[in-house]
Parts: structure tokens; C-alpha cells; sequence
């Protein structure tokens, strides 16, 4: 029954801030955006922990999706606090809440074993915060390449997406965003491919899960490095960030909705 009453508060409460209710920048609509999505967010980490938690460490593909999109939607919160990002919210919450729906549906069960290393979960929670902060990082992205097609259409007002901040302002938390996702999944590379038996008892094994992991962690590598040294930004630092981003979904969540989903 609590699992039913967290999930459906969640939806309600996320689906709030979709609405137009008038002026966003007016003080008394942004106080009761910003609070439903805090009471969303209170709500969606408890139903995180009844779906996840509750009963073991259960780390299916529906509870993985259900964590990192509690992240994203924490993320946008604390980014457009001051409503500065106009449609940003359907990006960010529209996913949230098509994942919150889909959670009761794709119920299948994949406990941690007891058997795993203590540091394990250690690994397993650096993972969901990079892929968390790097599937942001996607989202942000997309929002910038509508803002940036919108300045070049010469479209300003009565458009769907808009920022009060500048492009290169937008561009340096993205790339700020990159960066820390970038660090958060180094980590789990090197932990993963050296310290896999000794984090879960298993010998490393060359799969597609690696290799994708691979090449996400190369691209993302590189697009930070032509932005250091060549200053690249726009247009194509967002294609590289996403290309990046469908190799890092396919390595993770990609293989376990093959594995649990598809392959039952």
C-alpha cells in the first residue's frame, strides 16, 4: 500500500510543474513549483527505498532507471531554482515521470548477493552518480541544442525552450557537469576492470558491456580534452556528449534490459 501512495504522490507532484500555472517568474508560482518538486523528490526517494531497499538490495533495471532519474530530477531542481530555464522541466521531469509509471510494470528482481565484497556497494553507488550526473549531462545538452537552434532561427519569445543565462554561460556548467560525471565514471572503469573478483568474485570478462563502457569513457575523455586544449563547444561537443552517452546506456542499462527485460 505504501509503495502505491509514494508512487502515486510522486506522479502528481512532478506532473505539477508540467502545467502552465501563468508567470513562472512570478514569486508565489515559483514557491509552488519549487515546493512540489522538493515534497516530489522527498517522495520519489522513499518510494526509491521501498522499491530498492526494502527488502534487500534489489538492483533491477526498473529500480536503476527509478534512482538515476531521482538524481536528474534533484539536479534540475537545484539548476533552475530560479526558473532561469524555460522547458528544461519537460525534459527532466517528463522522463521521471514515464519512469515512475513504468516501475510496477518492469518488476523483475535482481538482489546483490551477500557474497560480494564489502567495497562493492562502494562501486555500485560511484557508478549510478556518474551515470546519474552524465545522463543529466545528456538532458542538458539537449535542452542547449534547442536553445541554440532557437538563437539561430532568430527566435526569442513564444518559444518552447529559452534561459535567461547566456550559451557560453550554459555551456560552462554542461561542460562543469561533464567533468565531475567523467571523474565519477573513471572510478568505475578502474575499479571494475581491475578489482572485478575482488569486488564481486568474478573474473573480468571482455563483453559488449565493456567495450561500450569503453568507448563512452573515450569519447567523454576526448570531447573534454578538445574542450580544454581547442575550446571546442557547440554543436559538436553535443553531438560527441551524446553519442558518448547512447554507448554509456547501451553498456549499462542497455545490457540489463536485454538480460531482464527481453531475456527473462
Amino acid at each position: 500500500m505504501a509503495y502505491w501512495n509514494l508512487l502515486s504522490a510522486t506522479l502528481l507532484l512532478y506532473f505539477l510543474p508540467c502545467i502552465p500555472l501563468g508567470d513562472i517568474k512570478n514569486q508565489n508560482t515559483r514557491l509552488l513549483v519549487n515546493g512540489a518538486l522538493f515534497l516530489g523528490l522527498m517522495s520519489h526517494a522513499a518510494l526509491v527505498y521501498v522499491s530498492t531497499f526494502s527488502q534487500g538490495v534489489d538492483l533491477n533495471f526498473s529500480n536503476a532507471l527509478l534512482i538515476i532519474s531521482w538524481v536528474t530530477v534533484f539536479l534540475y531542481w537545484l539548476i533552475n531554482f530560479h526558473a532561469a530555464h524555460k522547458g528544461f522541466q519537460f525534459l527532466t521531469l517528463v522522463p521521471a515521470l514515464v519512469i515512475v509509471t513504468m516501475n510496477p510494470l518492469l518488476n523483475g528482481h535482481h538482489y546483490l548477493s551477500d557474497s560480494y565484497s564489502f567495497a562493492a556497494p562502494i562501486h555500485i553507488v560511484v557508478a549510478l552518480l556518474g551515470y546519474s550526473l552524465l545522463a543529466f549531462g545528456a538532458i542538458f545538452s539537449i535542452f542547449l541544442l534547442f536553445i541554440e537552434t532557437n538563437l539561430r532561427n532568430k527566435l526569442s519569445s513564444g518559444t518552447l525552450f529559452s534561459s535567461d543565462s547566456s550559451i557560453l554561460t550554459l555551456e560552462s556548467h554542461l561542460f562543469a557537469i561533464y567533468w565531475v560525471g567523467f571523474f565519477l565514471l573513471t572510478i568505475t572503469m578502474v575499479t571494475g576492470i581491475f578489482f572485478t573478483e575482488r569486488l564481486f568474485g568474478t573474473p573480468l570478462m571482455i563483453n559488449h558491456k565493456l567495450i561500450f563502457s569503453v568507448l563512452a569513457w573515450l569519447i567523454y575523455g576526448s570531447l573534454l580534452l578538445a574542450r580544454a586544449i581547442f575550446g571546442w563547444r557547440g554543436k559538436k561537443a553535443i553531438n560527441f556528449s551524446l553519442m558518448a552517452f547512447i554507448f554509456l546506456f547501451l553498456s549499462y542499462l542497455g545490457s540489463k534490459f536485454v538480460l531482464e527485460i527481453l531475456l527473462p
